[in-house]
């Protein structure tokens, strides 16, 4: 297993652990007590120990170091693990674009200029067939009009 399935796996563990303490804080069960009166009695034992206060001490000291370190990285410029992440991710979209679009079909910009001139161009010519079309009916029209103006004055 990788270091972070186990942190993330003791992290639940110990998420699960908060879970199962609150619970039995809120029912007032009587092993939530028990369970209380220990953790105190070991808290305060732990900050008795020599031990633990030495240690305690030196992550102070250890603090203090890192907050110096922090500063002086602070002061130079700072490239974030964010920032080199997504120069990857744009440097690989720039070099795959070609096959991406071409394995998932996409359509580009020049895609859907083309497919807009196409379109102007045959409502164009749908217009002009149809201004075409009304002036053949219209030309019928008055042929059948005098067709049977002729026909009323031969009878």
């Amino acid at each position: 297993m990788e270091a972070a399935s186990i942190l993330a796996i003791i992290i639940l563990i110990i998420a699960i652990l908060i879970m199962i303490y609150y619970y039995l804080q809120i029912t007032n069960n009587q092993i939530y007590q028990n369970i209380h009166s220990q953790a105190t009695g070991i808290s305060s034992r732990v900050g008795q120990e020599e031990y633990f206060t030495n240690i305690t001490d030196k992550m102070n000291d250890f603090s203090g170091k890192i907050k110096d370190r922090i500063q002086d990285e602070e002061d130079e410029e700072h490239i974030s693990k964010a920032d080199v992440i997504s120069n990857k991710i744009d440097q690989f979209i720039d070099e795959q674009s070609e096959q991406v679009i071409a394995d998932w079909d996409l359509v580009t910009h020049k895609d859907l200029d083309s497919i807009i001139e196409k379109y102007d161009s045959i409502e164009k010519d749908l217009n002009q067939y149809k201004q075409d079309n009304n002036n053949r009916v219209e030309t019928i029209e008055s042929r059948l009009d005098d067709i049977d103006k002729k026909l009323e004055e031969m009878e």
